[in-house]
């Protein structure tokens, strides 16, 4: 069995999890509360400027001239961000360009997820960074299909920009170079790298799962009734 097929198998339950979730019961009904998607879009606008640095990480680390390209086409691509999801998103929301900005305050679901791909990029190797980058865009283009599949979305749908963004050909090839970047490099892996590279997955597949049910439900670093703290996070103390 490839190496990918194995963390799918691993992940599957997580992927059912997070299809079942109500944000992405939302996208497939075609409604979500204009909270849910403010937050959504903030800070995965954010989250995007962190994954394009890993993946300039990765650019960085690959083993062929071939993977140097994917991964500079890619890193282009981000830097143009994912204005067609957000933007549908934003447009059912009736968003404000005034709130759709990135200075919004970093929840602990993103912190927590951008430290997690940031050590990964600065103390492994090109296997180990993929494993990480690799949840991502594996679950988007699985659950998008899955609900396209399901729905039969029309033009008329809520949705069907975003939908069709993650659920199109291109997601799809797209995956499947990283899939065989990924099978290429733990071949030549050992038992202890690529236990490395299946918990660098694992973690990216709970936090994927953790970042829709942040953008659902809210989330703050603080409890609600906590009082007032001065200062930031990383003030001195």
């Amino acid at each position: 069995m490839r190496f990918s097929a194995e963390l799918y198998e691993a992940s599957r339950p997580i992927f059912a999890a997070t299809l079942a979730h109500p944000f992405l019961q939302g996208i497939a009904q075609g409604e979500l509360p204009r909270d849910a998607i403010v937050r959504y879009v903030q800070q995965d606008e954010l989250y995007l400027n962190t994954y394009c640095r890993v993946y300039a990480k990765a650019l960085a680390c690959a083993d062929t001239d071939e993977h140097m390209r994917d991964f500079y086409d890619r890193v282009g691509l981000l830097l143009e961000g994912e204005h067609e999801a957000h933007d549908n998103l934003l447009q059912v929301a009736a968003v404000r360009p005034d709130e759709r900005g990135t200075s919004a305050e970093k929840l602990p679901t993103l912190h927590h997820y951008e430290s997690h791909l940031l050590a990964v990029a600065a103390t492994s190797d090109f296997g180990a960074i993929i494993a990480a980058i690799l949840p991502c865009h594996w679950l988007y283009v699985d659950l998008a299909r899955s609900i396209v599949n399901k729905v039969q979305p029309g033009p008329d749908h809520p949705f069907s920009t975003w939908l069709s963004f993650y659920a199109s050909d291109e997601m799809k090839a797209s995956l499947d170079r990283l899939l065989h970047m990924l099978d290429r490099r733990a071949a030549i892996a050992n038992e202890e790298a690529k236990a490395f590279m299946r918990a660098a997955y694992m973690t990216s597949c709970y936090l994927e799962y953790r970042f829709f049910d942040m953008a659902y439900r809210g989330e703050s670093w603080l409890p609600a009734n906590s009082a007032p703290v001065s200062g930031g996070r990383d003030s001195d103390v």
